[in-house]
C-alpha cells in the first residue's frame, strides 16, 4: 500500500485544520477549515493535556494548549486489513479581534506501516493543499522550514512548513510540524493558524505550542 492511501488518507483533517480567523470579534468563525470529524466524539484531556490513547503506544505524548481543548476521535477502514484511529484537539483563542487555533492531530496505523520516504513526505504535501483547496482557500503558497529556523528540536523525523493563502478575503497562515513516530507506527502534526493580521501572534503560539510537545 502506498502512504498516498495511508499517510494521506486523511491529510485533509490534519495540515488543512487552520482557522479561518475573522477579523472583526462579531464575525469570528468558531471552525477550523477541515476541522469536522464525521462520526466524531468529543472527549476530555487525560492528566496533564495529555490525549488518552485507544490502544498501547498510541497517541502517546504530553503537549500544553493555551486554552481548553475540545478532542474528537475517529476510525477509519481504509481496507479490509488496514484501519487508522484518529485523534484530534483543536483549542482557540481571540487576539486582536482575530481567532488563533491550535490544532494537534495524531494518525496511528493499523496493519501498515509508515516508512518515511521522500515521496510519502511529497505525497502528504500534496494532499494537504488539495484540502486547502477543497475547503475554499485560494492563491495557496508553500514554504519549507529550514533546520536553522525549525521549532523542533526533537529527533524524530520531521517537517516544518507554513502554508499561505486567501479564504474569501481572509488571508490566513498556517504554522505546521510533522512529526513521524516509526516506533509507534503514528504520525502527529501540529498546526496554528489563523488571520495575517496576527501573524507573529500565531508564529509565537506556534513556537510555544512546539515547545510544550514531548512524544
Amino acid at each position: 500500500m502506498k502512504l498516498k492511501y495511508s499517510l494521506l488518507f486523511i491529510a485533509l483533517l490534519s495540515t488543512t485544520t487552520g482557522a479561518i480567523g475573522a477579523t472583526d470579534s462579531t464575525e469570528v468563525n468558531t471552525t477550523p477549515v477541515g476541522a469536522e470529524l464525521a462520526s466524531a466524539t468529543k472527549g476530555k484531556l487525560a492528566g496533564a493535556n495529555k490525549p488518552i490513547a485507544n490502544e498501547a503506544n498510541a497517541c502517546q505524548f504530553d503537549i500544553k494548549f493555551a486554552s481548553k481543548a475540545q478532542q474528537k476521535n475517529q476510525s477509519i477502514q481504509a481496507s479490509p486489513t488496514v484501519s487508522m484511529d484518529l485523534t484530534q484537539f483543536i483549542a482557540t483563542k481571540v487576539v486582536e479581534s482575530a481567532r488563533i487555533a491550535s490544532n494537534v492531530t495524531c494518525q496511528h496505523l493499523i496493519g501498515h506501516t509508515y516508512t518515511g520516504s521522500q515521496q510519502e513526505w511529497a505525497g502528504f504535501i500534496d494532499s494537504g493543499i488539495k484540502g486547502l483547496l477543497k475547503a475554499g482557500v485560494t492563491d495557496i503558497q508553500f514554504t519549507k522550514v529550514g533546520a536553522n529556523d525549525a521549532a523542533y528540536k526533537g529527533t524524530l523525523d520531521n517537517m516544518e512548513y507554513v502554508f499561505t493563502g486567501d479564504n474569501g478575503g481572509n488571508k490566513q497562515v498556517i504554522h505546521n510540524l510533522t512529526v513521524l513516530d516509526k516506533p509507534n507506527n503514528q504520525v502527529i502534526t501540529l498546526s496554528v493558524s489563523g488571520n495575517e493580521k496576527v501573524a507573529q501572534e500565531i508564529k509565537d503560539e506556534y513556537q510555544r505550542l512546539v515547545a510544550s510537545f514531548k512524544p
